[in-house]
């Protein structure tokens, strides 16, 4: 993605990151006390015209684990956080069990303060995230038709540490293109602070909703024994190797050990999408880095992709991404 002018290339140790200079503004509570420990956060928004909303992304390269030192600034946190890339490690609590979200994943955060969560984890290192920080009042709107959100904004007032979500959510194809749009916005000035606003409201909107579904489904979950979700686990494992001739759901459910209806039910209760749903966001994903990162012509990308033909492979793309191959590359 094009990197944003303000920001300055950080030198030495061949970091492919990017620090902003003093005089710009700090992407994440503490920014400047985590820079030296290895983590580093890029702009993506911020306007002093509407400090409710402020929008980094956060690129992780710790080397070593420093505690709290340098410490982080006593500011209080409401933020959601998507992982882009690797999986993010982190601890709630000084005393709190150890965390992790993977590609893909995301959660809404409240914490009375930013101390009070630790990403300083070596296997951190070259994990990306979108970091989308909020003021409460901004948040208040939609909580009045969503009650997690509305006891999330209370707990906060009660100085409470808390979570949206007990565990990581999915993004789904919809708020992948949400992302996208924030990631790639070419507005300035008043019309790119709309844009924004817009942009995080509708995000804010399907992670909502993604909740609302969720509680709906957990009347109708089964329950799996730890031996259901380990054959689970290898049955995606086994699934992403066969990108290019994918199994029927009774193929894949036999090679796994397992009943196709326990595969099926239980498949979206431990990941949070449907069986084919993931397989071909895998296979989405997959074309969209070969894009990104080689010249690979499109027939190629489609073949890799697991795509006999192109024009197949071209609908599908933008169907899920809503914006073609080519317009992915020109803005790349």
């Amino acid at each position: 993605m094009p990197i944003p002018s303000i920001l300055q290339k950080k030198g030495g140790g061949g970091r492919d990151a990017y620090l902003y200079s003093a005089r710009n503004y700090s992407a994440k509570p503490g920014s400047r006390g985590l820079e030296s420990a290895g983590c580093y956060h890029t702009p993506l928004f911020f306007d002093s015209l509407f400090p409710d909303l402020r929008i980094g992304l956060g690129n992780y390269f710790v080397q070593h684990d420093p505690g709290r030192d340098p410490p982080l600034e006593d500011e209080s946190a409401l933020w959601l956080q998507i992982v882009l890339k690797g999986t993010l490690f982190y601890r709630l609590g000084d005393a709190g069990e150890q965390r992790s979200m993977e590609e893909g994943q995301f959660n809404l955060f409240s914490l009375p303060s930013l101390s009070e969560i630790n990403w300083f984890d070596t296997r951190n290192s070259h994990t990306q995230t979108l970091d989308i920080y909020f003021s409460p009042r901004m948040l208040h709107r939609p909580s009045v038709e969503f009650p997690a959100l509305a006891d999330m904004l209370k707990l906060r007032e009660m100085g409470v540490m808390t979570m949206l979500s007990p565990c990581p959510m999915q993004v789904g194809p919809a708020m992948m293109r949400v992302i996208l749009d924030i990631q790639q916005c070419g507005y300035e000035g008043n019309l790119r602070r709309v844009y924004m606003q817009t942009k995080v409201l509708e995000m804010l909107v399907l992670l909502l909703e993604r909740m609302r579904q969720g509680r709906a489904e957990k009347s109708s979950r089964i329950h799996l024994k730890k031996s259901d979700i380990e054959c689970i686990r290898q049955s995606r494992d086994w699934l992403m190797q066969q990108m290019e001739n994918p199994p029927t759901l009774k193929e894949l459910a036999h090679h796994a050990g397992i009943n196709d209806f326990k595969l099926k039910k239980g498949y979206k209760q431990v990941f949070g999408i449907t069986v084919f749903g993931d397989f071909h966001k895998e296979r989405m994903e997959k074309a969209r880095k070969y894009l990104l990162e080689t010249e690979m012509p499109l027939m190629e990308v489609a073949l890799l992709s697991g795509y006999q033909d192109s024009s197949n492979f071209s609908r599908a793309f933008k169907a899920y991404f809503g914006f073609t191959a080519g317009e992915l590359r020109k803005h790349a």
